[in-house]
């Protein structure tokens, strides 16, 4: 059973512009709503102990707004960098959270399947698990974009031309740890390309709703949406 997530929320969300200067990515709002409430809305379902925002950019809006605040019967808190670490360091940075079967999210991507599903995820000998979806819309994104599943491991797809792309949505157990450095900055790049490639990454398909809001199109996009999801 999932008892911790983990939200990486420190993004400057560089592409949005003047949507970002002053608010964070997560903290954009879709229908008077802030967007990582969507997310929340989703683990909620899982019923967490704690959820512990990673943050960075406009830390103080985080903190203000959600930290040590009990929803649900879950703990918000809020783990700060002093400076950017990257995914991967940040992650470093809150590795006393990280127990068996946590549950990692990116902050600024919204995948529409049951969290209740993640509780029943067995590692068995793999470290990390990855919710893939089709890469309809991010062909430019290089990161963890030509993934495939072969009995449950993860592989890398270099020929086909239906490749699946990571979402952003892991479940992984705590021997991760050994894998992540003080100095390591790229969670894709550097920590789940290398368990891929040790056949220690396993996942599943989903053919669900995903979308990122780290681009104005697709900000937009979610602006007409959301109200689906409120």
């Amino acid at each position: 059973m999932i008892k911790n997530v983990l939200i990486f929320v420190g993004g400057y969300g560089k592409r949005l512009g003047h949507l970002t200067k002053k608010t964070p990515k997560p903290l954009l709002k879709f229908n008077r709503k802030p967007f990582i409430e969507f997310i929340f809305e989703k683990i909620f379902k899982i019923k967490p102990k704690k959820i512990v925002l990673l943050c960075r950019y406009q830390n103080k809006q985080f903190i203000k707004k959600y930290h040590n605040c009990i929803i649900n019967d879950s703990k918000i808190i809020c783990v700060i960098e002093k400076k950017p670490l990257g995914t991967a360091g940040s992650l470093y940075n809150a590795k006393k959270y990280i127990q068996d079967n946590t549950l990692l999210c990116n902050g600024d991507s919204f995948l529409d399947i049951n969290f209740e599903i993640l509780n029943k995820v067995k590692l068995k000998n793999s470290i990390i698990f990855l919710c893939l979806v089709k890469n309809k819309n991010y062909q430019s994104n290089n990161k963890l974009s030509n993934l495939n599943i072969k009995n449950g491991k993860i592989t890398y797809n270099h020929t086909s031309k239906n490749k699946l792309m990571n979402a952003g949505v892991y479940v992984f157990s705590k021997k991760i740890i050994k894998f992540l450095k003080k100095k390591s900055f790229s969670l894709e790049d550097e920590i789940i390309n290398k368990l891929i490639k040790k056949n220690l990454a396993c996942g599943k398909f989903y053919n669900k709703y995903f979308i990122d809001i780290g681009t104005i199109k697709n900000y937009l996009t979610f602006k007409k949406i959301s109200k689906k999801y409120k």
